[in-house]
C-alpha cells in the first residue's frame, strides 16, 4: 500500500490460490483506515449472503478486540454495517460529539443495487469470478463509479479463477498496463502450510521433479499438492491448476478442449530469454523510436541485404474487442524479428505498418482483408502508397481468411508451434495458444480470449512460403534501390 504514503490512489487486482487469507488481510487494512479517520465509507462485496456475513464477522471481530483507546463509538443497526457515530438518542450529545462519521458496509453480489448514491473511499471485491454473471457488469459499474479518485482511496479486487471471464479480461488488463490496477498473484506454495508429512518410499513422478526444479519445492509442499489432487480435485490435475496455480495462465480452466499441450506451451514460454526492445511508431515523423512500454517489441533489428514478411490481423479499430496485430519474420529463416500489438483507428493501423513495412527493408506486407481490413488495406494502397503487398488474386490486395484457406493456416501454425520450426520470442503469443480451443472443429480462442497475435504469424507464415516471386518480381522491376507501386498484376506463385 505504499500508494497511500505517495499520496496516490491505491488500485490491485490479486490472484491467488485457495484460502490462503487475503480477505482477512484486506479487512484488517480497510478497518484500521476506516476507525481512525473522520468520514471515511468502505464498501465491502463478497459473492453471496453466505461469504458476506463472513466478512462482516471478520469487521466485528476487529471492533470487538481492539484496545478501548482506540475503539470508535459505534451506532448501532441491523444491517452489515459498522457506523462509527455517536450512538446516544440525545440531538445535543450527538452534536457535541458526533464521533468518526465514518461507515464500513458489507454487502452481497446478489444484491439487486449496490453502492448507488454513495462516494466510496475503501473497496474490496472479493472473489469477483464468482459473482452472479447476470448482475456483475452492473454492480462493478456502479461501484467503479462510486470508489473515489482521491489520493489515498483504495479498490482491492481480489478472487481465485473461474474460466474466461471478467475478472480474467481485468486481470489481462492489468498484467498489460491497459487499466491502473496492480496485479499481484501468490501462488499455491507461497502458503507456509500448504505442506504435509513425507510418507515412506515418497518417489517424485517426472511432472513433480520438474515442478520442484523449476519452483524451488520440497517434498512436503508436493506431497500436500499430491493429496489434494487425489482427495479435494477427484484426482483432476487440471481443476487444481485453477484452485491452486503455480503462474498465472494455469488459473484459467478453458471451457472447451485446448489445441496444445498447455505444458508443453508453458515451457516454450519459460525458454524464452530475449528481451525486447520497445519503440513505438511515430506515424507523423515516419519513423520507429525507442518509447518505454511502446506498442512495438523489436527483437530483432533490420540488417542490410535481408528480406522481411509482415502478417497483420485486423479487428474493429476500437478500444474494446480484438486487438490488431502484426508480426515481422525474416523471410529465409522464418525468424520472429518484431511484434506490434495494440488498437488504432484503421486508418491509424495502416500508417503504422506501413513504416513498420518500410523499416524492416520493404517487408512483404499481408494485411487480413477480412471486415475492418479494407480500410487498412484502402489507406496503405492510397494515402501510404506502400510498394510491395501481398495480392490474394488477380484484383485484390491483402490476406483473405475462408473456409479454404483457415484450416491450411492453422494446420501450419500448429506445426511450426508444436515442432519449434522458427524461432519465436514473444511470451504474449504462446499466452493466446494456451486458450486456443477446439470449438466444434474449429480453432479459436476461448470465450473472453483473443486470438489477433495467432491470426497475423499464421499469415506471416503462409505469405512467407510465396514471397520468394515477390522480391523477385519487386527488384526487377524497381532495383533495389528505387521504392515505385507496383502494379495488381500479380506475381507468379512460388512453390511450397
Amino acid at each position: 500500500m505504499s500508494g497511500i504514503q505517495s499520496g496516490k490512489p491505491v488500485r490491485v487486482i490479486i490472484l491467488k490460490a485457495r484460502q490462503m487469507g487475503f480477505s482477512t488481510v484486506t479487512e484488517a487494512i480497510i478497518y484500521y483506515l476506516s476507525s481512525l479517520q473522520e468520514a471515511k465509507n468502505a464498501f465491502i462485496v463478497a459473492q453471496d449472503s453466505a461469504a458476506s456475513e463472513n466478512l462482516y464477522d471478520m469487521f466485528r471481530l476487529y471492533y470487538e478486540n481492539i484496545p478501548e483507546s482506540i475503539k470508535p463509538m459505534r451506532k448501532r443497526n441491523n444491517a452489515r454495517r459498522l457506523t462509527f457515530e455517536n450512538p446516544s438518542v440525545k440531538e445535543a450529545e450527538r452534536q457535541k460529539s458526533p464521533g468518526l462519521k465514518s461507515k464500513i458496509t458489507v454487502a452481497s453480489a446478489e444484491n439487486k443495487v449496490l453502492a448507488r448514491s454513495e462516494t466510496i473511499h475503501y473497496l474490496h471485491a472479493s472473489e469477483l469470478a464468482f459473482w452472479p454473471g447476470s448482475k456483475k457488469k452492473k454492480h462493478l459499474t456502479a461501484l467503479f463509479a462510486a470508489l473515489s479518485k482521491e489520493p489515498g482511496t483504495i479498490g482491492v479486487i481480489e478472487s481465485t479463477a473461474n474460466g474466461m471471464e471478467d475478472f480474467k479480461q481485468m486481470w489481462d488488463a492489468a498484467e498489460k498496463g491497459e487499466n491502473d490496477y496492480t496485479p499481484l498473484f501468490f501462488p499455491w506454495f507461497a502458503m507456509p502450510t500448504y505442506r504435509m508429512p513425507v510418507p515412506d518410499e515418497f518417489e517424485l513422478t517426472p511432472e513433480e521433479a520438474e515442478l520442484k526444479e523449476r519452483f524451488d519445492l520440497d517434498d512436503e509442499q508436493l506431497q500436500w499438492r499430491r493429496f489434494t489432487i487425489r482427495n479435494d480435485c477427484n484426482g483432476d490435475v487440471r481443476q487444481f491448476r485453477q484452485e491452486y496455480p503455480s503462474v498465472p495462465e494455469e488459473a484459467f480452466l478453458l471451457s472447451g478442449e485446448g489445441i496444445f499441450d498447455n505444458e508443453e506451451i508453458q515451457r516454450k514460454m519459460n525458454s524464452i530469454t530475449e528481451e525486447p526492445a520497445h519503440y513505438d511508431i511515430d506515424v507523423p515523423k515516419k519513423q520507429v523510436a525507442e518509447k518505454k512500454n511502446g506498442k512495438l517489441l523489436i527483437f530483432r533489428f533490420p540488417e542490410e541485404g535481408k528480406r522481411y514478411v509482415i502478417g497483420a490481423d485486423t479487428s474493429k479499430g476500437t478500444s474494446t474487442g480484438d486487438y490488431q496485430a502484426a508480426y515481422v519474420i525474416e523471410w529465409r529463416t522464418g525468424e520472429m524479428c518484431a511484434a506490434l500489438h495494440g488498437h488504432w483507428d484503421t486508418d491509424q493501423y495502416g500508417k503504422r505498418l506501413d513504416v513498420l513495412g518500410r523499416y524492416y527493408n520493404t517487408a512483404l506486407l499481408a494485411v487480413e482483408e477480412n471486415n475492418t481490413g479494407h480500410s487498412v488495406i484502402n489507406t496503405l494502397e492510397n494515402t501510404c502508397q506502400y510498394p510491395l503487398m501481398y495480392i490474394y488474386n488477380k484484383q485484390d490486395y491483402g490476406w483473405n481468411t475462408n473456409k479454404a484457406t483457415r484450416p491450411i493456416m492453422m494446420s501450419d501454425f500448429k506445426e511450426a508451434i508444436r515442432d519449434e520450426l522458427y524461432a519465436i520470442y514473444d511470451v504474449e503469443l504462446f499466452k493466446e495458444c494456451l486458450t486456443l480451443i477446439d470449438n466444434n472443429g474449429k480453432e479459436e480462442a476461448d470465450t473472453g480470449c483473443h486470438d489477433d497475435r495467432i491470426m497475423a504469424y499464421a499469415i506471416a507464415l503462409q505469405v512467407r512460403q510465396v514471397a520468394a516471386r515477390y522480391f523477385e518480381w519487386y527488384d526487377e522491376r524497381y532495383g533495389t534501390k528505387e521504392r515505385g507501386r507496383p502494379s495488381r498484376k500479380r506475381p507468379k506463385r512460388a512453390r511450397r
